[in-house]
């Protein structure tokens, strides 16, 4: 019984110290570059290599994963083709359209629409509640981004036609 419990930790540990050293490749790649370029891929390989650490170290010291029973994932067939057509559509619609507003309108504007507009007609919100969520999304993207990080967000297209 112990060496299986060794056999498996062996691809755990090993997994986790792949993944290790990408995070620290990624942390080693953005070392040159100024804090703004360089600050979400920071953030993304550290907690990465904070993950990767931590996994490596149980998975060492056998405090990893337990074996549990097994699960057996068998996807239902309840739903009719077309509903599920239907709704992949509908999802690939809401990205295909966030890119376009995002496109057209500047990704800010576009986030804070595609949150109004969601929660309106897909979630079936109050106009009170969507307003007020959208108004906490715009002050929320446009405190951080904007005015705290100085992130430069481009402007859309008409954005930039109407001179803005």
């Amino acid at each position: 019984m112990r060496t299986d419990r060794v056999e498996r930790r062996i691809p755990e540990a090993a997994f986790a110290a792949v993944l290790l050293v990408v995070g620290l490749g990624a942390m080693a790649q953005t070392s040159p570059w100024p804090i703004k370029a360089a600050l979400y891929p920071r953030v993304m390989a550290g907690a990465l290599v904070l993950a990767c650490t931590a996994c490596a170290v149980l998975a060492a010291l056998g405090k990893g994963e337990r074996p549990g029973s097994r699960v057996d994932l068998e996807f239902s067939d309840d739903l009719p083709p077309a509903l599920v057509r239907r709704r992949t559509l509908e999802a690939c619609g809401w990205i295909g359209g966030f890119l376009a507003a995002g496109w057209l309108v500047g990704l800010l504007p576009a986030m804070v629409l595609l949150v109004l507009v969601y929660l309106r007609w897909v979630g079936r919100e109050t106009w009170r509640f969507s307003l007020a969520a959208t108004i906490v999304t715009w002050v929320a993207l446009e405190g951080f981004m904007v005015r705290l990080l100085h992130l430069p967000i481009p402007a859309g297209v008409l954005t930039s036609l109407i001179g803005r």
